[in-house]
């Protein structure tokens, strides 16, 4: 859903979370602070005046501010640890709330002794930066530039080795990204086009291609899939509720507009996750009260209404912070299929078709470092999920037979991106800003303890 269609939320949330102040100084200014690349909202940030003074105050759990202007102009300073300082000048009453986006600081980080550390090993270096990398069977493909940004290149390396298979040029094309399909497909995603990518014993070819409008994958990708079921999630009230569904695959299925699951194919429909709370808060905000059974609700039912439940998720700055998407993924081990259900702190297990089995407590998700992260290696069938450090992150196995922590991994870089598990290994993307690297690399590190 386009958020246009829900503006109306935006003026009403704040009506409910902040009180109007009067056109004079002094006047209060509030707003919250987040990081620009993750969205989260950043707990015990500074703000001051930019004054010799540097009286101020700080953000909440939420990250949520206020601070009283006596006069224009006011500069105030928005310092934290480990990120770049933010300067905003206040010379008028006209605004009130703000948005601060802080972004993560380059800084050389401090030597440590970690004893269960382990080597990081380089998996691609040449003069190539690396935009994006996929699995395709035993091979991993990369998406990079050379020099400029412009000059594209898919290269093939052998899994096993790291050693490179075959590159091809994309200098008529303009990619935007690699998609990889839950049976396994990769495709290049183009401006216009999408290409199937394949690669035989020395060579990329894309044998197939599809104009990006009529590629249902974009909008409706699978989340995963086995030789019985593709999955799909569905959102609801703007990612207050969440709901997985297990489509049959029909016989030999291929990756065409006519494969979208439809309701003539055999579906099992696995328990509604939601914030019951946040549901309410966002009923009531366009105008309907409780209860929302019998005639009050058909009385009630309007356009507005309906937009709500069926959106996606489409909120931004204030409203994502205070409205974050469910975080509840889905993955498959063995016969059964786990939900890492963090809004009833479980982890759930299922058949395939959704039947519950049992359930576990967690409580790893309730440490503020956690990153909101679920890794799971599809071939050794382990789960972790990460936290950030003083030094870096760590990388923490999770025991799906009661739900603690095990193992510790640390990895002293910080600020890794797209990292993924494979085979008992730790993949993921780092460019050494600080030490004046203007390339990222793909890197990897065991997940074994030596």
């Amino acid at each position: 859903m386009n958020f246009s269609k829900t503006n109306f939320l935006i003026p009403l949330f704040l009506f409910l979370f902040f009180t109007k102040t009067e056109a004079q100084t002094p006047f209060e200014i509030r707003g919250v602070v987040i990081d620009v690349r993750t969205h989260e909202p950043l707990e015990n940030v500074n703000i001051s005046y930019f004054s010799k003074t540097k009286t101020g105050t700080t953000t909440n759990e939420l990250g949520i501010f206020q601070i009283k202007i006596t006069k224009f102009s006011t500069t105030l300073e928005f310092s934290f640890l480990g990120y770049e300082s933010r300067f905003l000048e206040i010379e008028n009453d006209k605004i009130k709330e703000f948005v601060i986006e802080l972004r993560p600081a380059s800084a050389p980080l401090p030597e440590i002794v970690v004893s269960a550390k382990q080597k990081i090993d380089t998996v691609f270096f040449k003069p190539y930066s690396v935009v994006d990398y996929v699995f395709l069977e035993n091979k991993i493909l990369l998406l990079a530039h050379r020099n400029a940004i412009k000059k594209y290149t898919l290269i093939a390396l052998d899994e096993k080795t790291n050693q490179p298979i075959s590159e091809f040029p994309l200098e008529d094309y303009r990619p935007k990204g690699l998609l990889q399909h839950c049976t396994g497909e990769a495709f290049l995603v183009t401006e216009s086009h999408v290409y199937e990518i394949a690669i035989d014993s020395a060579h990329i070819f894309f044998p197939e291609k599809i104009f990006l409008g009529d590629f249902y994958l974009i909008d409706h990708p699978c989340i995963f899939a086995n030789e019985n079921f593709l999955y799909f999630e569905r959102y609801f009230y703007q990612g207050q509720a969440l709901e997985y569904n297990a489509f049959a695959r029909p016989p030999h299925y291929q990756n065409d507009e006519n494969s979208i699951p439809t309701d003539s194919l055999e579906k099992h429909t696995f328990p509604l996750i939601q914030n019951e709370g946040n549901i309410v808060r966002l009923i009531e905000e366009v105008g309907l009260r409780m209860p929302w059974s019998g005639d009050i609700w058909d009385e009630n039912i309007n356009d507005r209404l309906l937009t709500l439940q069926k959106s996606d998720y489409s909120l931004r700055g204030m409203m994502k912070v205070f409205y974050p998407k469910l975080n509840a993924p889905i993955f498959q081990k063995g016969n059964e299929v786990i939900i890492f259900n963090h809004e009833e702190s479980e982890l759930q297990f299922f058949t395939e078709k959704g039947d519950s089995l049992r359930s576990i407590p967690i409580d790893y998700h309730k440490n503020r470092k956690w990153k909101k992260q679920i890794l799971f290696d599809p071939i050794q069938q382990r789960a972790y999920t990460s936290f950030n450090t003083r030094w870096g992150e760590e990388i923490r196995a999770i025991n799906l037979k009661n739900g603690r922590l095990d193992i510790t991994m640390p990895i002293s870089l910080a600020f890794i991106e797209k990292p993924k598990v494979r085979n008992g290994f730790i993949y993921f993307l780092y460019k050494d800003t600080w030490g004046g690297e203007r390339r990222r690399v793909l890197y990897r590190m065991s997940l074994v303890n030596n």
